[in-house]
């Protein structure tokens, strides 16, 4: 598992308001990148750390999202049409596969497919 978007060694030891990354809404304007780097700037502008299985983000671009969003909400959506579930844990959100499709690599926006 990988851990995206800590702020600051100083924020690692603060406790984190994991209710924040569930109910708050923040402006969200995320351009379509690698999601790696897409689920690293969503980390630092939330607050929110997120663990999630390289396997998950590897080789694949995140969908734009653009609006008033919940960090957990803003997650779902950069992984656009992948199949996961994004889970408020006590270390902050928690990116896990909904079905095996979620587990291959490819293109995270909506209507493209990956050829083999």
């Amino acid at each position: 598992m990988l851990l995206v978007g800590m702020a600051s060694p100083a924020s690692a030891h603060a406790p984190h308001d994991v209710l924040s990354c569930e109910t708050e809404k923040q402006p969200v304007n995320i351009p379509s990148m690698p999601l790696a780097r897409a689920i690293e700037i969503l980390g630092r502008q939330s607050g929110c750390p997120v663990l999630v299985d390289p396997i998950l983000i590897d080789g694949r671009t995140s969908a734009a999202v653009k609006g008033a969003y919940t960090p957990q909400a803003a997650l779902l959506h950069l992984f656009g049409s992948v199949h996961v579930d994004v889970t408020a844990t006590v270390s902050g959100l928690s990116v896990s596969p909904l079905d095996a499709t979620a587990l291959t690599s490819g293109d995270t926006r909506p209507g493209l497919r990956t050829t083999s």
